[in-house]
């Protein structure tokens, strides 16, 4: 019988003992060790435990998972973590950070042991896990980098497992696709997007780059409940860097017949801005065309840009035109600029020294966020700032926001009326 080799991290020395004590009877044969928080890492740099147990008496503790998950050797061996009350911002944080399952202090001693024993299951899953990925990292199947299924081998990947899935009839298991959207038009870097990713799920669930700059996820014996909490937590992780869709359905086809719903579901999503969505129906409808946005070099697609600038065009032309007319003949001396690009249109009236700029940015094709600029000499006077989803913005509220553009520039004199007052009947 192979022993285990078992750390125990803990300040407190009554809780090592206890600990102690309930996992000898799991298995006299394992190798215990406890040490405090400052002899952690030093400890842990001359063996290599099984699985690490580590008591959290402060929310500080946790930087000790920060610093194990730091260590090369140790970033897979299973972390144990113990708590004394239920705090849930802290233990999301943990898992955040690396843990792998957590109990408290006031648990049944059965409750505890089995805690420890399913985790030392986990750590020789690893082990095979950390074998199987080394030999596919050298085919290069798994991202080196990562420790993600590559784009490339990602389908082959998903329909093996997804077929065994199915046979094995395996119930609550999950296919995810997650689709990160850049914010104000910052490229996406979807290798550190992907290293974040892949440290929310279980070890032992599939994490593969997707199409259209996506990933997929593969969660076992998850359920609606779970897809939608790995969701919050990617969401949390990633909010300084992107915005996150996600979408689920339980696996009950190939991954050729629910690849395409999944894809199909989310061109809807990200219209609708809808977060998170799980699909009931497996029923194939149309399938849109590319939904990618940036890949991780800024590179931009044909996503939804042909459908976006057709409606914006709709709405932009003929404003700026009787705009451009109107101005010609009461203000010929006004200086008149208008360009477009594919992230953003600029709309100046200039008439030295000022120069008033109407600039539109459309983020992801799915937002239109409308910065009135005024210049004094160059020197940047006031910015107004409104933002619409793009299925609100309309030709009316554009003249409106162009009329009170020209007000302002009104008052300070620059230019002439262009707008009267309305009448009024006294």
């Amino acid at each position: 019988m192979k022993s285990n080799s078992i750390l125990i991290i803990s300040n407190n020395q009554e809780t090592s003992d206890s600990l102690k004590e309930k996992i000898k009877l799991l298995r006299e044969c394992d190798t215990i060790k406890s040490v405090n928080y400052i002899e952690a890492i030093s400890a842990l740099n001359t063996m290599q435990p099984s699985i690490i147990i580590l008591y959290c008496m402060k929310t500080d503790s946790i930087s000790i998972v920060k610093e194990i998950r730091e260590i090369k050797s140790l970033d897979k061996v299973p972390i144990l973590f113990v708590t004394d009350t239920f705090a849930e911002e802290t233990l999301l944080y943990a898992f955040d950070n690396g843990i792998d399952d957590f109990f408290f202090m006031e648990d049944e001693d059965s409750v505890i042991l089995m805690r420890i024993f399913l985790t030392l299951q986990k750590s020789i899953l690893y082990k095979q896990i950390e074998i199987n990925e080394d030999i596919l990292i050298s085919a290069n199947i798994i991202d080196k980098d990562t420790g993600i299924y590559t784009k490339d081998n990602a389908a082959l990947a998903l329909k093996h497992f997804i077929s065994r899935v199915i046979e094995e009839n395996q119930e609550k298991t999950i296919l995810m696709y997650i689709k990160p959207i850049a914010k104000e038009n910052r490229n996406l870097n979807l290798k550190r997007i992907g290293e974040k990713i892949k440290k929310i799920p279980r070890t032992n669930d599939i994490v593969a780059f997707g199409k259209s700059a996506g990933f997929y996820l593969l969660l076992f014996n998850c359920g609606v409940a779970g897809a939608e909490s790995v969701t919050k937590r990617i969401q949390q992780v990633l909010i300084n860097d992107c915005y996150i869709y996600a979408n689920a359905a339980e696996v009950t086809k190939s991954f050729e017949e629910m690849e395409p719903v999944l894809y199909q579901s989310m061109k809807e999503q990200i219209d609708n801005d809808e977060q998170f969505n799980y699909i009931y129906s497996l029923s194939k409808g149309e399938i849109p065309d590319e939904i990618v946005i940036k890949d991780e070099t800024g590179k931009e697609f044909k996503d939804f840009k042909k459908e976006f600038f057709n409606g914006f065009e709709k709405i932009t032309s003929p404003v700026f035109y009787k705009l451009q007319n109107d101005i010609k003949e009461q203000n010929p001396e006004i200086e008149i600029k208008y360009n477009m690009t594919e992230t953003e249109s600029n709309f100046s009236l200039i008439k030295a020294p000022f120069k008033n700029v109407l600039k539109i940015t459309y983020p992801a094709y799915i937002k239109v966020i409308i910065d009135i600029i005024h210049y004094n000499e160059d020197k940047q006077e006031e910015v107004k700032r409104l933002t619409y989803d793009f299925e609100d913005f309309s030709e009316e509220k554009l003249t409106n926001i162009i009329e009170e553009m020209y007000k302002d520039i009104e008052k300070k004199g620059i230019i002439s009326t262009l707008y009267p007052p309305e009448e009024t009947n006294e």
